[in-house]
This record gives C-alpha cells, sequence and structure tokens, in this order.
C-alpha cells in the first residue's frame, strides 16, 4: 500500500513538473499581449494596484465589468510596465501577421511585471492539472485515470497557451475544475456538510472568477439531490448552496447600483458597441461559423485567434474525442458506466455550451476557451472513455501523453516561433 502511494505521488509530481515547465516555456515564448484581451486584463490588475479600489467599466477598461479575484491576485504584482505597442489598424489589420503588438520572442528581458502576472496565472493552471489529477482518481478509484485526465488537460494546446495568459479564464478554469473535482467526491462518498459548504464557496469564487460560471448550480445542485436519503432532507442540504449567494450579493449589488444591471452585461452594448453583433439563435451563425471556430479554438488557435495549428492536429484530437465516446459507449454496453455520475459531468459542456451560445447571441465569439469552465469534466469524461476502450491499458495512457507532449512541443517549434521570430 506505500508502495502504491509513493507511486501515484511521484507520478503527479512529474505531472505538475511537467505542466510547470510547459507553462513556462510558452509564457516566454508567446510574447506579451499576443493572446486576447491580455492587454485590457493587465490594465485592470494595474489599476488595483494604484488605486486600490474597482475600476467604473468605461472605454478606458475594456474588462472591468469583469468580477474582481482573478485581477485582485494579480494586483500586488501589477507595477507600472513599459508595453509593447500596438502595431494594428482600425480594421485590425498587422503590418506583421500575425502579431499586433510590436513584440517579438527575443523580449525575455523586458516587461517584468506582465510577466510577473503571468507567473500567476502558471501557478492557477498547474492547480487546474491537479484537480482534473483527482477527479480521475476519485471516479476512477486509480491513479491511471487522474494521471491521463490531468494529462490531457495540460496538453491541450489552447490550454498551454492561455493558463499562462493574464487572463482570468486562467482562474475560473481552475475553480471549475476544483468544484467538479469536489462534486465527484460527493456522488462517489456521499454528501457531508463540510464537503457541501467547501464546494459552494468554489463555486462563488469561480463566479467572482468570470461570469460563465454561473451554471455551476446546476450540477452542484442536482449531485446534492441524487445523494442518498429522505426527499426532505436531500431539499433541505440545498441551503448550502445560499453560502455562494452570500459571497457573490456584495459583487451583483454594486453593479446594480452602478449599471443597473447585476452582471454589468448590458453596459457593454455602449462600452464596446464595436464587438455588438446581435443574432437570433435561427441565425446560419450558429450552423457555420459558429460550432467551426468554437471546435479549433477550443484544441488550439493562437495569438488573436489568427494563428492556427496543422490541420492534421485538429484531426488528432478530433480523433481523441472519438474514441472517448466509443469507450463510453462500450462502457454502456458493458455495464460498467457509471451513469449519475456520467450524467453530471455531462451537464457541465452541456450548460457551458449554452453560455457561449447567448454570449454569441450578442456577439460574434466563437472561442472555445468559453467552455474551459468544463474542462475538468471534459477531460475526466474522454479519460474514462479511452480507458473504456477493449484494448486500453496503462502502457498506452503513458504513449498516448507522450505523444501528446511531443505534439505540444512540436507546436511551439513549428508554429509558435516561426510567427514571433521576426
Amino acid at each position: 500500500m506505500i508502495d502504491k502511494k509513493i507511486s501515484g505521488f511521484g507520478t503527479l509530481f512529474i505531472l505538475l513538473v511537467v505542466s510547470t515547465i510547459l507553462l513556462l516555456l510558452w509564457s516566454f515564448i508567446v510574447p506579451i499581449y499576443e493572446s486576447p484581451d491580455e492587454d485590457h486584463h493587465w490594465a485592470y490588475a494595474n489599476y488595483l494596484h494604484k488605486n486600490w479600489r474597482l475600476p467604473i467599466y468605461d472605454k478606458q477598461l475594456f474588462e472591468a465589468n469583469s468580477p474582481p479575484l482573478y485581477y485582485l491576485l494579480v494586483a500586488p504584482f501589477a507595477a507600472d510596465s513599459v508595453q509593447p505597442q500596438s502595431i494594428r489598424n482600425s480594421a485590425n489589420e498587422s503590418p506583421l501577421p500575425p502579431r499586433w503588438f510590436n513584440d517579438s520572442i527575443y523580449d525575455s528581458e523586458y516587461y517584468w511585471p506582465i510577466r510577473l502576472g503571468r507567473f500567476v496565472s502558471i501557478i492557477i493552471s498547474v492547480l487546474t492539472v491537479l484537480f482534473c489529477y483527482l477527479a480521475g482518481v476519485e471516479a476512477a478509484g486509480q491513479e491511471s485515470t487522474g494521471l491521463l485526465a490531468g494529462g490531457l488537460a495540460i496538453l491541450l494546446p489552447q490550454f498551454t497557451f492561455r493558463g499562462m495568459n493574464v487572463s482570468n479564464d486562467a482562474l475560473v478554469t481552475m475553480t471549475c475544475a476544483a468544484v467538479t473535482y469536489l462534486i465527484v467526491r460527493l456522488i462517489k462518498r456521499g454528501f457531508t456538510w463540510k464537503l457541501a459548504v467547501a464546494a459552494s464557496i468554489l463555486s462563488a469564487l469561480a463566479f467572482l472568477s468570470k461570469t460563465n460560471a454561473i451554471f455551476l448550480p446546476v450540477p452542484f445542485g442536482l449531485a446534492i439531490l441524487g445523494a442518498p436519503g429522505p426527499w426532505k432532507l436531500r431539499l433541505g442540504r440545498l441551503s448550502v448552496m445560499g453560502i455562494a449567494l452570500l459571497m457573490v450579493a456584495p459583487w451583483l449589488v454594486r453593479n446594480q447600483i452602478l449599471y443597473g444591471d447585476p452582471l454589468a452585461s448590458r453596459i457593454m452594448f455602449t462600452v464596446v458597441d464595436f464587438l455588438v453583433d446581435p443574432k437570433p439563435i435561427t441565425s446560419p451563425y450558429f450552423l457555420t461559423m459558429f460550432p467551426r471556430y468554437l471546435a479549433m479554438s477550443f484544441i488550439g488557435m493562437f495569438g488573436w485567434l489568427n494563428l492556427r495549428l496543422p490541420n492534421w492536429i485538429y484531426l488528432l484530437f478530433g480523433s481523441l474525442g472519438v474514441a472517448a465516446l466509443l469507450g463510453c459507449i462500450w462502457r454502456g454496453f458493458q455495464r460498467k458506466i457509471q451513469w449519475f455520475l456520467t450524467f453530471i459531468l455531462l451537464t457541465f459542456p452541456i450548460l457551458s455550451l449554452v453560455v457561449t451560445i447567448y454570449i454569441n447571441l450578442r456577439f460574434s465569439q466563437p472561442q472555445g476557451r468559453y467552455l474551459f469552465t468544463a474542462l475538468g469534466a471534459i477531460t475526466l469524461l474522454a479519460a474514462m472513455g479511452l480507458e473504456g476502450l477493449p484494448f486500453w491499458n496503462k502502457k498506452l495512457t503513458f504513449l498516448l501523453l507522450g505523444i501528446l507532449l511531443l505534439v505540444n512541443l512540436y507546436i511551439v517549434g513549428a508554429v509558435i516561433i516561426p510567427a514571433y521570430s521576426l
């Protein structure tokens, strides 16, 4: 038993070390601000650093309607810094595509306050990998599932890219992965108030990181209702969700007072009016551009969504998704699937997609990062699906993760460096 624990700890240690090294590598190879809105996220943190109060949402601070938690974590490091200057015109055309700023991969000696902000995101993203691992171990009762789930998370190119940016995407992804783990634990071990309180607090922290975590009460509530006990007791347990409501209430009230909207979303129609593109759900957009770019940018689209991967990498990850789905179906035929757990996990990507569609009814932003609130559930479902294939074994887990690591390094060397080396 002790040897198994040591072996499991050693595997987890290697996973976290590799994750840290990869994220650090990407953070130095990808130039500062060459990712969506990193300049605006930094401006928010820098404002907090200098003024010690929340900013008012206006055309100078495009991210100021976002919840403050991530920026409060970065603010202690967000001192004034020289910044790369934009080289794009009003039509977002650049003389040096895909670059939008006058920077390059050789700028590692500059912008160190901003790089410290990236390091905060890296620490947060390594915790995301940890929670994906823990969810896998808890769900399947074996370390190999945790390794596969955590490995799939860090080796997803878009996560490696987005996980080291100055952006609240890092924190909402981590806190949602933590909630996923706690929900899995609740389903597997049964309801306890201590566990439920922790999940409620983390749900609030996720929402205070980014509002697209707004759906978390649904899978959390369903998991509570699914726990054994009389229905009166089950319904009473839902009161624990009041903790989350109390935690997020001050920010919602502030928004209502300032903007007449608890989510501060309607004011975006005037502050970022140039991004507004309203469309009905019946628009052809949702059958053409939306699913295509959403899928591609979930796997990997870099820069300001203007640097694509080679098609074979999209095919590789798409094939893994199909294989995982077939594995889940096979588990179902073998009656080895955990139906309630699988159902709860599926609510994460489904509800995350609903939120993303809602965003795209007003803006044209088919960005896969919006689905990262479900990354913990997606990687766990994928890991259990792959392990459900009749021929799967631990050697294939190590082989797959080795291949994906090489693919990740290939992307750095063959895609990122050539794009920003001039």
